[in-house]
């Protein structure tokens, strides 16, 4: 991992460790124990946060009986609350880390770590070092890549269980589900990353970004998002549908959860390789949280 720093922040060093070495995570699905666990977790975590720095006691037992740590890191800037697989048990469940102390409704996601290479590195940017005043609540990653779910798996298989933008039964999905019950008004930022050859063929312009809100009618995040992402990354950043008709996450798992929910947003950014190594420069990632982080109400 090869964070960014920004002036006068920079990513903690523990961020790196949500991320396992692909080959010692041996996937299995989300057990109701994990569920039934998660389900006091999150709504609790989430309500405390505001108010304290010191993680409910009682809380430690119940994340141990789904075998997670429930762990206090605490930065320069911050008081995170982490929950994560026991280094014994790795199974792929994810990782989920809370902001204590004011903070936004935002909740970051990086649904594809080691496959949509980079996007681990700008989730835990944007996450850690945001603009003044819009820090976000939340932060969920993926623990496995996501087509090492069964034994020889490959991206042609029909089913995916380790992925969790499409697995609606992971733990991811539940997560989600409790912060968008939680919190009064989410906006969950799905972050991805796509490959030049096969999106560009037949293109003449080049590919930066996909913005879309994974319907085919972009609502009002996705619109406000789009144009000052263009002047930030530069031309070719597209709003599905009315700029491009494929990365629109139309199938994304998060997304049709999400529109469950009247106050709940979804921003499914899709990023080109160029654009994820792009923003290994801190002043294109700060602007980037300046402009996903950004009041709709501006």
């Amino acid at each position: 991992m090869n964070v960014p720093e920004h002036p006068g922040c920079r990513v903690d060093a523990r961020f790196s460790g949500l991320w396992p070495r692909v080959n010692a995570v041996t996937f299995h699905p989300t057990t109701l124990e994990e569920r039934a666990a998660f389900s006091r977790l999150i709504p609790a975590l989430l309500t405390a946060a505001p108010g304290q720095k010191d993680v409910p006691p009682e809380l430690t037992n119940v994340a141990a009986s789904a075998g997670f740590f429930l762990e206090t890191w605490t930065t320069p800037r911050d008081t995170f609350w982490v929950l994560r697989e026991r280094t014994d048990n790795l199974h792929g469940a994810g990782a989920y880390v809370i902001r204590t102390g004011e903070a936004t409704d935002d909740v970051v996601q990086v649904p594809h770590p080691y496959f949509d290479i980079g996007t681990e590195d700008i989730g835990a940017s944007l996450f850690s070092c945001p603009p003044e005043g819009r820090a976000p609540r939340l932060l969920m990653t993926a623990t496995a890549h996501r087509y090492r779910g069964t034994p020889g798996e490959t991206p042609e298989d029909p089913e995916h269980p380790a992925d969790v933008a499409h697995n609606p039964e992971h733990l991811f999905q539940t997560v989600t589900d409790l912060a968008a019950r939680q919190l009064p008004a989410p906006r969950v930022v799905q972050l991805h990353g796509f490959g030049e050859s096969k999106v560009q063929k037949g293109r003449s312009e080049l590919l930066a970004a996909v913005v879309s809100d994974g319907t085919r009618k972009p609502g009002r995040w996705a619109r406000k998002v789009a144009a000052p992402l263009e002047e930030s990354l530069g031309p070719g950043v597209k709003l599905f549908p009315d700029g491009v008709r494929v990365l629109g996450g139309t199938q994304n798992a998060q997304a049709r959860l999400l529109q469950a929910y009247p106050l709940a947003r979804f921003l499914h950014l899709e990023m080109s390789s160029r654009t994820r190594k792009a923003l290994a420069s801190p002043a294109r990632v700060d602007r980037l949280a300046q402009i996903l982080f950004a009041p709709l109400e501006d």
